[in-house]
C-alpha cells in the first residue's frame, strides 16, 4: 500500500538531510508505530506521505514514495488528503471551525461535496469515535481527548485509506489518551483502516501495533 524507495529529503539551508536513504514497505490495513528521538525525522516521514513535504516545507527530495499508487510530490496535499488524513498532535491548530458538527464538515466543504453526502459520512464516522453526544457542542468546551477525537472525524470524513498521527496524545492526560487510542484501535480492526502513529509514550501502544519503526537518529 505504501512503499518508499531510498527517500531522501532535505530541508532549505539544512546542511544534511532529515531523511537519508528510508526503504519502507507498509501493508493495507497494518498499524505501525513510529518510535525514535527527538530530531530523528519521524514528523518529517509523516509529512512525506501527504505531499506536505516537500510541497508546503520546500527543500530537496530523492528517491521514490508510493501511496495507495499515487505519487504525493506528484499530486500535492489536497489530492492526498483523499486518500491520506493527516492529525497533528495539537488539535487547536488543526481545527478551525466553532463547532464539533460544522469542523467535521469542514473539508468535505473544501471539496464541494454535495449536502446529503456530508450529512452521512458525519453519521458514519461519530459513533466509531464515540463523539456521537458532541455533535452540537462548541469546540473550546471539549476536552483535549474529546478535541483529538474531532480532529481525527475531521480528516476521517473525507475517506482516506491511511489515517497518519503525529504524536496525538502527547499533550493529553491519561484519560484522554486512552480514549484516544480507543478510537484508533476500533478504526484499525473494526474498519481496517491503515494506521501510521508517532509517538514518544511507548508503553501507550506498542502492546497494540503490529510493527514498530525505529527512527534512531537525525537522517
Amino acid at each position: 500500500m505504501i512503499r518508499l524507495e531510498n527517500l531522501t529529503y532535505t530541508y532549505p539551508e539544512s546542511d544534511r538531510p532529515a531523511l537519508a536513504g528510508i526503504t519502507l514497505e507498509i501493508a493495507e490495513g497494518e498499524f505501525l508505530l513510529v518510535s525514535g528521538p527527538s530530531g530523528s525525522g519521524k514528523s518529517t516521514l509523516l509529512r512525506c506521505l501527504d505531499g506536505l513535504v516537500p510541497h508546503f516545507y520546500g527543500g530537496a527530495m530523492a528517491g521514490r514514495i508510493e501511496v495507495c499508487g499515487r505519487d504525493p510530490v506528484a499530486e500535492g496535499p489536497r489530492e492526498m488528503s483523499r486518500l491520506v488524513g493527516l492529525v497533528f498532535q495539537d488539535p487547536e491548530s488543526q481545527c478551525v471551525a466553532t463547532t464539533v458538527e460544522d469542523e467535521l464538515a469542514f473539508a468535505m466543504e473544501n471539496h464541494g461535496l454535495a449536502q446529503a453526502t456530508m450529512r452521512e459520512r458525519i453519521e458514519d464516522i461519530l459513533e466509531p469515535l464515540g463523539i456521537a453526544s458532541l455533535r452540537g457542542r462548541r469546540l473550546e468546551t471539549l476536552s483535549g481527548g474529546e478535541r483529538q477525537r474531532v480532529a481525527i472525524g475531521a480528516v476521517l470524513t473525507l475517506q482516506p485509506r491511511v489515517l497518519v498521527l503525529d504524536e496525538p496524545t502527547s499533550q493529553l492526560d491519561p484519560q484522554g489518551a486512552e480514549e484516544v487510542l480507543r478510537a484508533l484501535l476500533r478504526l484499525n480492526r473494526d474498519l481496517g483502516l491503515t494506521v501510521i502513529l508517532s509517538e514518544h509514550r511507548l508503553e501507550r501502544v506498542i502492546g497494540h501495533a503490529d510493527r514498530i519503526l525505529y527512527l534512531p537518529g537525525p537522517g
